[in-house]
């Protein structure tokens, strides 16, 4: 059987200090956490509306904090290597502004770029050339793997089930 309390605590603590009433401080917490919910006044979206204005006027005089000059160096070196791999430009020289604008090899550096990466892995360079695994010599071979050892076992025979010897009595 579950606890009942014989007493009325909460109302036993109000009562003791009637000056300092617990229920009315906790309904007037509530009123004001209810009272962050509601809707916000008129002024309010004018004041946020005007801010946001008001902010991204610096943004248009002066760019994005991200430093577009990066972005257009991160995108000239792009086009740089697009350019290697079409051989559009001679090696050496580097992508300009000029490069952007032009359109009229697009069309050999897409061709060049799906023949580039269909071929090999995206990958600036290419993966190393795996060595030939050798087959294992004899029965039992000891393997490491750093530094551990184990033993590889390549007979047949090893794992065929023997009689077991009993012993007489």
């Amino acid at each position: 059987m579950a606890w009942v309390p014989n007493s009325q605590f909460e109302d036993d603590l109000v009562d003791m200090e009637p000056d300092f009433n617990f229920v009315h401080g906790q309904m007037a917490y509530d009123i004001r956490k209810q009272g962050e919910l509601w809707p916000r006044p008129k002024s309010t979206y004018e004041y946020l509306k005007s801010r946001e204005k008001r902010n991204s006027e610096p943004e248009n005089l002066h760019g994005s904090r991200g430093g577009s000059g990066r972005d257009i160096r991160e995108s000239l070196q792009l086009m740089e290597n697009i350019q290697k791999i079409a051989g559009t430009r001679p090696l050496g020289e580097h992508a300009t502004m000029k490069d952007w604008e032009d359109d009229s090899t697009n069309e050999l550096e897409a061709l060049a770029m799906m023949r580039h990466f269909g071929m090999m892995s995206m990958a600036i360079d290419s993966l190393h050339v795996q060595p030939e695994v050798k087959p294992p010599e004899g029965p039992i071979q000891i393997i490491t793997n750093g530094r551990k050892q184990f033993p590889l076992i390549t007979d047949p025979e090893f794992f065929k089930p023997r009689k077991i010897p009993r012993k007489k009595n």
